[in-house]
Order: structure tokens, then C-alpha cells, then sequence
């Protein structure tokens, strides 16, 4: 018998990726090795760099004026970012702007807990609709990527599942009535914008059970159940890999990791072994 677990999309994505890596992180939640050594300076330096950009958003949101905290930071980079955010940003609905918005819905046993960088709840008629945006600052991504990665199945879900507690009226919102608009800084003309309906909620709900059904399988099984992955090259981009031995310094160029962009804590709960 497991405990409740608290599971986010970096979570399930490290699952699918490398089971050893979801137990050293989510539930061992151990810090990567440090200190961080070339090409991983980079990369942490990337992720600093995405995390302000975001922030930039979201002040903008708000309605201060940002453009002398971008100068401020000296990082040409991030203000050419900020530049294609300003010039060039995703189209969205009117509606009730949620910006940094963190939901939670219960699923079975566990919690499912999605963030959004931005959510809207538009009225359409007697109904509600849901917009989802997400910046990106990492290589850009094809559609069809982006719409089988974990990040998509958790929001859509958890969007739909939540929308009660987003309507005035406390009714749920359907799911073909729930957009997602990907925005890449690399390529801030060419957002990915994708669609949901009923069988993709329905699909969504029997992928996060099925995935939620093999990690309490090893959970149960203990620390051993968690084994390393064999692909080898995602091993040398992995911050974790000196836990497994796998050597200490990645090959150049390392990018950032989707499953890392909500920061190295974790959030699954402690579970007994």
C-alpha cells in the first residue's frame, strides 16, 4: 500500500523517462550533484533566464512597466525574448486573466496539481471556455510533440476536472471548449495551438492511471524497482547521472529538459519503501 501522492507533469514525465531518475528526485528528492560544471552552468543559466522571462510576463500582465527591468538585466538573450513576447504575442480570448495559477484535483487516491503560466476563462453564451498559454524558451518543439507530452494530458485534464472553481456559475467547462496555445521564443511567429475534446479527456484519464498504476507497482516493490534507463545518450543529458555512475559531465550543448522546468523540489510526497 502506497501513500497519497501528489503528482505534477514534471513528475510523470521523469517517470516515463527513467524510472531511477523519478525515485532519486521525487522520492529520495535529492538535490543534483554540485557543484554544476560546464555545459550544466549553461543550462542553469538557461533555466534562470526562462524563469525571468516568464516573470517579465506576468508583471506585464499586471500592468507595470518592464521594460527597464529587461535593460536592468543586461542579458541579451532575454531581452530579444522579451522583444518577441511584446512584438509578436500569442492571440487569446477576452475573458478573467489567471496568471502563475496553480490547480489541484484529487485522482483516486492522489493529487494531480497542474501550474499555468497563464489561464483564461472566457464566456461563450450561457457556457465558459478555458484558454491555456504556455511560454517555452527551449528548442522549439513540432505540434505533434508538444500534444503527447505529459505537460499537455495533466493541463488539459486538470483544466477540465478544476473548471467548477474557475466559473461564476460552478459549472464545468467541456472539454472541446478548452484550447492550449504553446508560445516558443524561438520561434514567437509559429505558436502551437492545439484542440481537446471528450475522448481526448477520456484518454487523458486512462493515461494518467495506467502511468499512476506501474509507479505504485514500484513503489511497492522498493528502491530496487526503479531501475536506470538503457538509453544512454538521455543518460548523459540527465543532471542525476553521477547518482548511477553514469559519469559527471554532459556532452556540450546539453538543453533544457522539459521535466525540469518547475526546479529541481519535486512534489511527490514522502512514501515508506
Amino acid at each position: 500500500m502506497t501513500a497519497s501522492m501528489q503528482l505534477s507533469q514534471s513528475a510523470l514525465s521523469s517517470f516515463s523517462r527513467c524510472r531511477r531518475r523519478f525515485f532519486l528526485r521525487f522520492v529520495r528528492r535529492l538535490e543534483w550533484p554540485a557543484p554544476l560544471t560546464g555545459s550544466e552552468q549553461e543550462w542553469e543559466r538557461s533555466l534562470r533566464r526562462g524563469e525571468q522571462l516568464h516573470l517579465f510576463i506576468e508583471q506585464a500582465a499586471l500592468g507595470m512597466d518592464v521594460q527597464g527591468l529587461v535593460e536592468e538585466a543586461g542579458d541579451e538573450q532575454l531581452s530579444r525574448w522579451w522583444n518577441s513576447a511584446v512584438e509578436h504575442p500569442p492571440a487569446q480570448p477576452t475573458g478573467d486573466v489567471h496568471t502563475e495559477l496553480e490547480l489541484m484535483v484529487p485522482f483516486g487516491e492522489h493529487r494531480l496539481v497542474a501550474r499555468f503560466d497563464r489561464l483564461i476563462v472566457a464566456q461563450q453564451g450561457d457556457s465558459s471556455a478555458i484558454h491555456i498559454l504556455d511560454w517555452k524558451t527551449g528548442t522549439p518543439q513540432q505540434a505533434s510533440r508538444l500534444a503527447r507530452s505529459w505537460q499537455t494530458t495533466i493541463y488539459q485534464f486538470v483544466a477540465v476536472e478544476a473548471s467548477p472553481s474557475l466559473t461564476a456559475a460552478g459549472i464545468p467547462v467541456r472539454p472541446a471548449s478548452v484550447g492550449f496555445t504553446y508560445w516558443q521564443a524561438e520561434a514567437p511567429q509559429s505558436p502551437v495551438v492545439l484542440t481537446y475534446d471528450e475522448a481526448a479527456h477520456k484518454a487523458g484519464r486512462q493515461r494518467i492511471a495506467a502511468e499512476i498504476a506501474h509507479i505504485e507497482q514500484r513503489l511497492n516493490g522498493g528502491e530496487d524497482s526503479f531501475e536506470r534507463t538503457t538509453d544512454l545518450d538521455a543518460c548523459r543529458h540527465c543532471l542525476y547521472r553521477s547518482y548511477c555512475e553514469r559519469g559527471r559531465e554532459p556532452p556540450p550543448g546539453i538543453d533544457l529538459d522539459e521535466d525540469f522546468e518547475e526546479g529541481p523540489d519535486g512534489s511527490l510526497e514522502e512514501v515508506p519503501l
